[in-house]
């Protein structure tokens, strides 16, 4: 069983996005090298699975002599690869070593030849991570086809890197403002007075390096209200954090080659995992439900 006990440092809202800063025991010195570090230092190739490709692979080469964290959400995006991507499942990969990793389409009406290397990982996390555990690339293209409606943003290829775009100053004011101390290692964000995502790592240096990713993810998701009120209290979040713990748990399958165990969340109202590795926890993440949105007030949300 994965112990999922957090004290509540401080709490910060930007507009309509709230952010509670976790802490616990578990915590984890291991340095591991992140996807946008690995791609930006040349220590991480990533190409098409053979000469036609296909949607829901890609093929992964560690370079580094570190292991390399990949989290779900992630988004790959450049001419080097067919389609835009979106990483499906957050991994740990080993020292010097190639697998092949599933991945969503984030980009739905391109299939192009290469043009050249252009490859880059987005500074934002899709902003429907939720819906990366339905294993439906069909619900996946409908999310973005309704956010680039949404936004009045025009896409020939059906991108979701162009709602970032047009999203970018507002979701930049969004990551800039929130920052955690020096011991936190979680964050629960809620958008609206709901709890939206829960989000746990190793230690407090990883935390630091993916919560502006998180929270851009986060603002590009919903519409700016620089007038909200937020009623989330502590006691609230201590009760969202009490259903994640109560949560039945599944043992899942790792990717083959790479690192740790990998626990599925799942309780009436709330999906997620968590990877592990020695006993420690790398990252995990849970989310409400869609179709509870409106859940139960003491736990999900606040009138």
């Amino acid at each position: 069983m994965i112990n999922l006990n957090f004290q509540i440092t401080k709490i910060q809202q930007k507009n309509n996005i709230v952010v509670f800063f976790l802490k616990s025991k578990n915590i984890s010195s291991n340095n591991y090298l992140t996807f946008s570090e690995a791609v930006n230092k040349k220590l991480v190739d990533v190409t098409e699975v053979g000469e036609k490709g296909f949607r829901d692979r890609l093929n992964i080469i560690n370079q580094s002599k570190q292991q390399l964290l990949i989290l779900s959400g992630e988004q790959i995006i450049g001419n080097k690869i067919r389609q835009n991507r979106i990483i499906k499942h957050s991994i740990l990969i080993p020292e010097n070593t190639s697998i092949k990793i599933p991945v969503d389409c984030g980009e739905r009406k391109r299939w192009s030849a290469y043009l050249n290397n252009d490859l880059s990982i987005l500074d934002t996390m899709y902003f429907s991570r939720d819906t990366l555990y339905l294993q439906n690339q069909f619900k996946i293209w409908t999310d973005i086809s309704d956010k680039l409606e949404d936004n009045g943003v025009k896409s020939i290829t059906q991108s979701a890197a162009e709602i970032i775009k047009k999203n970018k100053q507002n979701n930049d004011e969004s990551a800039e403002f929130f920052a955690p101390g020096n011991s936190e290692n979680a964050i629960l964000v809620s958008v609206n007075n709901k709890f939206k995502s829960l989000d746990i790592f190793a230690n407090n240096k990883l935390l630091k390096k993916y919560l502006a990713k998180i929270i851009r993810g986060v603002s590009s998701g919903c519409f700016k209200n620089i007038n909200h009120k937020n009623y989330l209290r502590e006691r609230d979040a201590y009760n969202f954090i009490d259903e994640v713990r109560q949560a039945n748990q599944y043992e899942l399958n790792v990717i083959k080659g790479t690192l740790g165990e990998k626990i599925l969340i799942k309780g009436e109202f709330l999906i997620g995992d968590i990877l592990s590795y020695n006993n420690q926890i790398i990252h995990g993440s849970v989310f409400l439900k869609d179709i509870v949105a409106a859940g139960p007030k003491k736990v999900y949300n606040a009138a």
